[in-house]
């Protein structure tokens, strides 16, 4: 199994944790569970506005497309295009102008075709910075070995050994955030919704900006990590900000004698990964990560969108059930019961190795989730045509299976993200003189950021196809139920 990376704590490894150690370590924790719930929280938003955002008689199917598809479109395209370093700070601000803009869109301009450019540009900004904080969360775990410093470069000397992953805290608590979104989204929306579209959406529009407030003051430096985490060995050879680290304390750190880069060695600023070098990195992540990712989500979501709906009963009776019978008053109340449920399940699936320090699922067993995800679509697709489970016992057994979904797809994000995240593939350090040590340094930290940006992709692809066949699915679904003499459906 895999363990959950911790805030470190004394023992014979750390001998000695002290408080302001502890207090930065947690600084990383709520940023970066900040990061997950804020860049999230808009993607929801739209979904649960859906219906009055659109004119009457737009098929929701319209803003559910134009959520995801551009947010795909950045999660897959974008970790190729990038040459060089990424340069977080201006990513984290371009992701917010972009929110920020959509969001303003969406709420002055009523036209249909405007509200759907501003919806797609804070789908496409909420798909970068997905892809921007898991790339950033690699900037905290180890890459090598070693206690020289002198004559390593800026890009080196950004951080200098911590005995402790980092990476696996970092998105861990991302993964919390995305799935707190889930909930927090749907909230915000119900509590500025007697606003009216207009002054609602204008209202959770400042949300991006809270995103760079805590990239620029919650969040640590990676030198701020190392004051109090102890040395054990260099630590990763980009700094996490532009700007965090000045010329003076580099300075200050290296030998006065000994040049910051020795003259043979290439500039890190300019190693870049090859397109042929992203292929051979991308080809390993594909069956391990990639397609149990796209397997989970395209049967998650084609249960929400496509058969969730169409699973609707007689009202139940206190006498039956006396706890549904207060929560579920008309037929229209099963479907938002269904979505809660869901989503409190995946912010508690998703927070298992951040808040419940449960180990994630081994990367061998990364396909369960994937099969069990695809049966639990199996299940719930004949009862909605056959209505095979006990009549007596339907309506709880359904929720049971909806909470056994949520815990499968937040537990393959979670893992799967924790996985590459906490593997650096640490190299042997090479001697001390090596002039090649920089170049190689910088290339293991741009190789990780594009293994786990390049899975980015696979939830949303999964969502993409789910969306385009959940339509026709829910239709013929309840056309079959009307024909076996159930019709409830109907007037859900």
């Amino acid at each position: 199994m895999v363990a959950p990376s911790t805030t470190p704590r004394a023992g014979p490894n750390h001998p000695s944790v002290s408080p302001s150690a502890k207090r930065t370590s947690l600084r990383l924790n709520i940023a970066f569970f900040l990061f997950g719930l804020l860049n999230n929280s808009l993607y929801v938003v739209i979904l649960t506005a859906a219906l009055e955002l659109l004119p009457q008689g737009v098929p929701t199917g319209l803003v559910s497309f134009a959520n995801i598809f551009p947010a795909l479109i950045a999660k897959a395209v974008w970790p190729y295009l990038l040459k060089g370093e990424v340069r977080y700070t201006k990513r984290v601000w371009s992701c917010a102008a972009l929110s920020f803009v959509g969001m303003l869109l969406v709420s002055f301009f009523p036209a249909l075709t405007m509200r759907l450019f501003g919806i797609s540009l804070a789908s496409f900004s909420s798909g970068l910075g997905e892809l921007t904080f898991l790339q950033l969360s690699t900037r905290y775990a180890p890459k090598r070995s070693g206690g020289r410093r002198s004559g390593l470069s800026e890009v080196e000397l950004a951080g200098a050994g911590l005995e402790t992953n980092f990476a696996g805290d970092a998105v861990g608590w991302f993964a919390s955030g995305t799935g707190a979104a889930g909930l927090v989204g749907a909230g915000a929306w119900w509590v500025v919704r007697p606003l009216g579209v207009q002054t609602g959406m204008a209202i959770l529009s400042v949300l991006p900006g809270f995103m760079v407030l805590a990239y620029t003051v919650v969040l640590p430096s990676v030198e701020q990590l190392l004051e109090g985490g102890g040395k054990g060995g260099e630590y990763v050879p980009v700094s996490t900000d532009d700007d965090r680290t000045s010329q003076d304390d580099l300075d200050a750190d290296a030998d006065d004698s000994t040049p910051l880069v020795h003259p043979s060695t290439p500039d890190p600023a300019t190693i870049r990964l090859s397109f042929a070098e992203k292929m051979s990195l991308l080809r390993p992540m594909l069956l391990p990560y990639i397609l149990p990712l796209v397997t989970v989500y395209f049967a998650e979501y084609t249960i929400n969108q496509g058969v969730a709906p169409t699973l609707i009963y007689p009202l139940p009776t206190p006498s039956n059930h006396p706890l549904l019978a207060h929560i579920i008053r008309k037929l229209t109340d099963y479907y938002p019961l269904y979505q809660l449920v869901y989503q409190t399940f995946v912010f508690l699936s998703r927070s298992s190795i951040s808040i419940f320090h449960l180990p994630a699922i081994p990367r061998s067993l990364l396909w369960l989730p994937a099969i069990l995800q695809t049966s639990l679509l199996a299940i719930l697709t004949t009862e909605s045509l056959y209505a095979w489970f006990r009549t007596s016992i339907v309506s709880p057994l359904v929720i049971v299976l909806i909470c056994i979904e949520g815990l499968a797809g937040g537990a393959a994000y979670v893992s799967v993200f924790y996985s590459i995240g906490v593997d650096a593939h640490p190299h042997p350090p090479s001697g001390a003189e090596d002039e090649d040590e920089t170049y190689r340094l910088a290339k293991k930290a741009q190789e990780h950021e594009f293994r786990i940006g390049c899975v980015g992709f696979g939830d949303s692809l999964g969502i993409l196809a789910a969306s385009i066949i959940s339509m026709p699915l829910q239709v013929s679904l309840c056309n079959a139920q009307v024909r076996s003499g159930r019709e409830l459906c109907k007037q859900a």
